[in-house]
């Protein structure tokens, strides 16, 4: 029994070889295209944008103080507005008083040439009787200090003292103590004693004393200004006067 024939397909049949040369043409072309193109990413990557965005850098510094400049001075509009009060200018000093003294009481009141109570002690036993005058001990003066006989530079006369004594007085005395200054002056004087008692002749006295001019005491030819003096005056029906050396 013969079998039936095969009907005629064109699958069944070989392609023409023009035909398969030019799939086998296209082929290697897509594939080396794929490989060229492969090759050229693999060469250059991908670049990103560049950012555009920049960074500012601010340094916070603390604030320095401008340095203190003197006002200066305004000039006034040429037109309208109130006048300005003009700025003060210092003035100078004016000079200080001056006193003109010799040298002889510049050098007496140099208090660095001053003795201490102990030296001048030293000094009397050296030198006895080289001083002015014997004085009354230390500790006989106000606050303890030591007293000598004053040695009048001029002594006060009766219309100087008259005007102080106290009123029904006839005769009596009164004794004071001070300090000597410079251009032989006293200063700071207290009340010692007076007779009759209570009768106000040291008051009197104490009250004249700034007229007084009395000589530093002297203790081996030095001067010592500020030493402290004992001071009586006494008081007669002739009148009041200084005995001599007291």
């Amino acid at each position: 029994m013969r079998s039936a024939p095969v009907p005629h397909s064109s699958y069944t049949q070989r392609a023409p070889l023009r035909r398969r040369a030019f799939a086998i043409a296209l082929t290697v072309l897509v594939n080396g295209a794929i490989v060229v193109m492969l090759l050229r990413l693999a060469a250059f990557p991908d670049r990103k944008p560049e950012s555009r965005t920049q960074l500012i850098s601010i340094a916070l510094q603390p604030e320095v103080p401008a340095p203190h400049r003197a006002p200066t001075r305004i000039r006034k509009p040429s037109g309208g507005g109130a006048p300005r009060p003009p700025v003060p200018v210092a003035q100078p000093l004016p000079p200080l008083p001056m006193i003109v003294v010799s040298r002889e009481v510049y050098a007496a009141s140099d208090i660095s040439r001053f003795p201490t109570r102990q030296r001048e002690q030293t000094a009397d036993a050296a030198a006895p009787g080289a001083g002015s005058g014997p004085a009354a001990g230390p500790g006989d003066g106000p606050g303890g200090e030591r007293l000598y006989d004053a040695d009048w530079y001029r002594k006060p006369t009766h219309a100087e003292l008259v005007t102080y004594l106290p009123p029904g007085v006839g005769t009596g005395w009164g004794m004071i103590a001070c300090q000597t200054i410079a251009q032989y002056r006293v200063d700071n004087c207290h009340e010692l004693a007076d007779s009759p008692h209570g009768s106000g002749l040291a008051r009197a006295v104490r009250q004249a004393a700034w007229q007084f001019r009395i000589r530093p005491p002297r203790i081996g030819g030095r001067v010592l200004v500020g030493a402290w003096v004992r001071i009586r005056i006494e008081v007669t029906p002739e009148g009041a006067g200084a005995p001599g050396g007291r």
